[in-house]
Order: structure tokens, then sequence, then C-alpha cells
């Protein structure tokens, strides 16, 4: 497939903000990063986000491939982060989609990602604290 030549910034996200889980996940510092693709849905409320972004990650790249690939998702905003394991196979999804059954997502390259404000975290909200 021949190389596709973008506009600068098609497909494109910055300062992405990711909870401190989804750091851990990734494996990841806040900042610029190289590696990372946002694959995000326009279906809402997903019953399980998860395993469709394997399913889906798993028809892109192959079975075999998987396992060097690092998967967090949101539920809350239907996003799947995936850390790729380099800047090749990102540019190769980038502005591209996959589906699974009916169910399509999108890919954005993202160039850099901060924390999640503290109130913003869902376990983080003030009433769980306090639980704890």
């Amino acid at each position: 497939m021949p190389p596709r030549h973008f506009q600068l910034n098609a497909s494109v996200r910055e300062d992405v903000p990711l909870s401190r889980d989804n750091f851990t996940y990734l494996g990841i510092e806040e900042g610029a990063q190289t590696r990372l693709v946002l694959a995000w849905s326009p279906t809402a409320d997903l019953p399980n986000l998860w395993m469709l972004a394997v399913r889906m990650l798993d028809r892109i790249v192959g079975s075999h491939n998987v396992p060097d690939y690092r998967l967090a998702v949101d539920p809350d905003h239907s996003f799947a982060f995936i850390l790729c394991p380099d800047e090749a196979v990102v540019e190769c999804l980038r502005a591209r989609y996959g589906s699974v059954g009916d169910i399509k997502f999108f890919f954005d390259l993202v160039r850099s990602v901060r924390y999640m404000s503290f109130h913003d975290e869902l376990n983080h909200h003030p009433r769980v604290c306090w639980f704890v």
C-alpha cells in the first residue's frame, strides 16, 4: 500500500485527558507521545468496550500481533487508547476505521496527553473518596 500524505493536523488530537489508571495501564508519562492512538466510537454506552476494542485490534493487526499492543479504555467517552509497538504502525492506523459487527472505531493519532483533573475522574469523586 503506498504511503498516504495527510495535512499536518489531520486526525490528530492534542492534550487528551487520561485517568491515572490509564497512565498506569499504558505505562506512559504525561506529555508528548509518539506511539499512542485513540480509537473512538460514536456509539454511546457500549456494553463491553474493552472486548470490542480487543476484537477490533485483532481484525486489524492479526491475533498473533495483539500482544505487542497495550490497551486502556475510557468507557465514559467510548475511547480506547492503544499504545503501538512503533511509529510506523501509528501512521498506518491514523485516519482509518475498524468495525466489529455494526460498531465502528475511528483512529486518531495522539500527540500529547495530560492527567485528568482530580474531580473529573470517576474513582476520585469526593463521594467515593469519603466512603473509602
